[in-house]
């Protein structure tokens, strides 16, 4: 199973273990849900962001991070 790294940039901290998901899609879905639950942190920068790599180190996925402090 192809292995993803999810990296959060603004932070400076970097996956080294990475994931195993059976496909980019479904490492973009998983992408979305821990952006979601990251967006909580109110000490993340304002641009920051999880950058998705697979194991060549190609960016699959960018997402977001919107601060949700509710």
């Amino acid at each position: 199973m192809p292995r993803y790294f999810f990296h959060l940039h603004g932070s400076g901290a970097r996956d080294t273990e990475g994931q195993e998901f059976p496909n980019d899609d479904t490492a973009r879905q998983e992408a979305v849900l821990v952006a979601h639950e990251l967006s909580k942190n109110r000490t993340l920068p304002a641009n920051a962001r999880l950058v998705v790599t697979n194991a060549k180190g190609e960016i699959i996925h960018e997402e977001p991070l919107v601060h949700r402090y509710n």
